[in-house]
């Protein structure tokens, strides 16, 4: 039998988890410099710009059709949205469902929504409704929210949705219900508040959407700024250092490990568990008769106090990694030591192998296994990694033989091989059989690296394809080389649709643009698609770079491709990845403006966008036999680069996403040292790449011919 809840660990009251580095934060913060400031902290616009965005950038929890709404007002906290809320509907009915939050009950007369049976009772004309999202009976979004929302819209009832409890959420459950749209002409206001996610309760600041032109005081103070700005000032401050992702990411384990220890049900929400009927304690904690809900905040701060080093990656417990170099297996393309494929060898019993139980076994110890070394450097360094893109994947339980619930993988990320039709500046032997032709050709292989299997002929493509995909597969990432033109890839695609596994599946794919073809056209057949573009500059920076590819030919392919769905992109989105190195940095203001009118002054590509993302800025790090990063450029000849990155900005400073990309660009200038064994890497294979290409950095720029002759 379950042993009763110690009361002081499991509480009644569902505080949200206080994360020591925000104090850490918040010590360090500049308050002579903030305090020193003539008069009011003016930050208002920068706050709702800041916060917006900050909102926008969850890559697990998507907010859609924030923008219908004509007003964003600083408030302070979502208390006060819910204040003045009661004042405007006084004479209607607050109407709430059953486990909302309790200041409601405690300031207002209210009436469920829900019996206690889970029935549900119809809105009438003369009510008004609150709605939490996540929602705070149970973390989820409450029941026939849908059928809700209509109803309200057919009798034009007003709906106030409160995100208090967004940044505390983690995709560890059902992916599904990780969608919040607002696009329901019911819903009056939105409101979110930093309390929960940033650790601000006693510092109180959020933001309200809405329509509302009045003289209620959200809007009179917004218009006069009577507001509390230096409150203001420090969300802007939290919300630079922290993601609305960081609790969820961070605590997933912790979570995970005292709620099985004290038979509590997870919730997609770090601070509460929920109580089975037959826990000895459920009536303890019910609430209005239906949730017996725990704040579980206190166990978890003892569990860190005690466990202060643990870590915890869900990739060995939902994910695999198809190698295209050799024949193995892994988690995560990071793992630094693979599984070795052998005849007869199956994706399950590579699963149920001892090298994945050992894995297993270590992050359920909270202990970096030794191949996950690049992740807990990086851990260390700046506190992310690799190991973040794994948290939001579906995990209900953990399991040392299984992994799993469904004991199988569920994110597949398949790079069969290197087959690729060009030879980019920045690439590699294992992205490009042209690159490991030419490298090849010019000495420059490392002869104690293993040989790559070019074209997918090795035993993972052959034998294992049919088992990467089942009706359990969540989600495929393919990348290449390039994948449209790889007859494996294609196959793999096929092999889901025809299997009816595509509707139930994320594709993500990485291409190059320089084929819009019938690989595209079973795009469509997926749950969702999202195509990452690489695009490292625009016309002969490009094509210099990209080699024998043609901007004109890429260009129109992106357009083609925003015309296709322009009418309906539900299911499809677009992204571009950027890789910032030597090769472009002295031609900057040739193709960065021509980049940015073409991603951010069209509407149709515009709409194609994830969360108004924008272009993702990469710096070039890895390729060490050729000098082609910013380590080759000396620091004296980097402030030109800085200056006109400058004079771009002047152009683009209005365009939040733009100005966002200069400022890392400029960033990743800045930090990089300068090398002079990087240099002389340029100095000395770039040449003999310009001969064997047929090209000559030196047209680009006068900078580069300067570069090759710096001493």
């Amino acid at each position: 039998m379950t042993i009763k809840l110690n009361k002081k660990l499991f509480l009644t009251k569902h505080a949200a988890i206080y994360d020591p580095k925000f104090q850490e934060r918040l010590y360090n913060a500049p308050w002579k410099e903030w305090l020193g400031q003539s008069g009011y902290f003016d930050v208002k616009d920068e706050y709702l710009k800041d916060i917006h965005n900050w909102i926008h950038s969850s890559t697990e929890l998507k907010i859609k059709n924030l923008n219908r709404f004509k007003h964003r007002d600083l408030i302070h906290g979502t208390t006060q949205a819910f204040d003045e809320a009661y004042y405007r509907y006084k004479e209607r009915r607050l109407r709430t469902y059953r486990g909302e939050y309790a200041y409601h009950k405690r300031i207002q007369l209210r009436t469920f929504i829900d019996n206690k049976n889970g029935s549900y009772v119809p809105i009438e004309k003369n009510d008004w409704v609150i709605i939490s999202l996540p929602f705070c009976g149970n973390g989820y979004q409450p029941p026939f929210l849908e059928k809700l929302l209509n109803d309200c819209t057919k009798l034009d009832v007003p709906v106030l949705i409160d995100c208090a409890w967004f940044g505390t959420h983690s995709f560890d459950l059902d992916k599904s219900l990780w969608e919040i749209n607002i696009d329901h002409p019911c819903i009056k206001e939105v409101c979110f508040s930093l309390s929960k996610s940033l650790g601000l309760g006693n510092m109180r600041s959020g933001i309200r959407y809405s329509n509302y032109d009045d003289n209620l005081p959200i809007r009179q103070q917004n218009n006069y700024n009577h507001l509390p700005l230096g409150l203001a000032q420090i969300g802007i401050w939290q919300m630079k250092a922290f993601t609305p992702d960081y609790i969820g990411n961070k605590y997933f384990r912790m979570r995970q490990l005292v709620c099985a220890k004290n038979d509590i049900s997870i919730t997609p929400v770090m601070h509460i568990g929920l109580l089975d009927k037959d826990h000895p304690d459920y009536e303890n904690y019910l609430i209005d008769g239906v949730y017996s809900k725990v704040g579980i905040r206190e166990a978890i701060k003892l569990h860190r106090k005690t466990h202060k080093d643990s870590v915890f990656c869900k990739a060995p417990f939902t994910s695999l990694y198809v190698n295209k170099n050799s024949d193995e297996l892994a988690f995560c393309c990071v793992q630094s030591d693979r599984y070795p494929v052998s005849k007869g060898d199956t994706i399950q019993s590579f699963w149920n192998s001892s090298y994945a139980k050992d894995y297993r076994k270590k992050f359920i110890d909270g202990e970096w296994p030794a191949g996950c070394f690049i992740c807990e450097e990086s851990e260390k360094k700046s506190g992310s990694s690799y190991m973040m893109s794994h948290t939001y994947m579906p995990l209900k339980s953990i399991d040392i033989k299984k992994g799993n619930e469904l004991h199988r993988p569920r994110y597949i990320d398949y790079r069969p091989d290197n087959l690729c039709n060009l030879m980019c500046t920045m690439c590699s032997p294992t992205e490009s059989n042209l690159i490991q032709k030419m490298w090849k050709e010019l000495n420059l292989l490392d002869q104690k690296e293993q040989p790559i299997n070019t074209l997918g002929d090795s035993i993972s493509n052959s034998d294992l394809t049919k088992q990467l995909v089942n009706k359990d597969t969540l989600q495929l990432r393919v990348i290449g080389g390039e994948p449209t033109i790889n007859s494996h890839i294609h196959s793999v695609l096929q092999y889901a649709v025809d299997k009816g596994y595509a509707k139930h599946i994320d594709l993500r794919i990485t291409t190059n643009f320089t084929n819009i073809n019938k690989t595209f056209e079973i795009f469509d057949k997926f749950k969702s698609c999202d195509i990452e573009a690489s695009i490292d500059a625009t016309g002969s920076t490009y094509e210099y770079i990209r080699r024998p590819a043609k901007w004109p030919v890429i260009k129109k392919n992106i357009l083609n491709f925003a015309n296709r769905y322009d009418k309906d992109n539900s299911k499809v989105s677009f992204g571009l990845t950027c890789v910032w190195q030597l090769s472009n940095c002295f031609t900057v203001k040739d193709w960065l403006p021509e980049l940015f009118k073409l991603v951010y002054e069209n509407k149709k590509i515009k709409n194609l966008f994830k969360r108004d993302q924008g272009i993702h800025m990469l710096e070039c790090t890895t390729v060490k036999q050729v000098g082609v990063t910013l380590l080759a450029v000396p620091v004296e000849m980097r402030q030109g680069i800085i200056d006109d990155l400058n004079e771009i900005l002047k152009d683009w400073k209005n365009n939040p996403l733009a100005k966002s990309n200069i400022e890392t660009l400029i960033w990743y200038t800045e930090k990089t040292k300068f090398s002079f064994r990087e240099l002389k890497k340029f100095q000395t294979q770039f040449p003999r790449i310009d001969e064997y290409k047929k090209t000559d950095i030196k047209t680009l720029s006068p900078k580069f011919k300067e570069l090759l002759n710096y001493e």
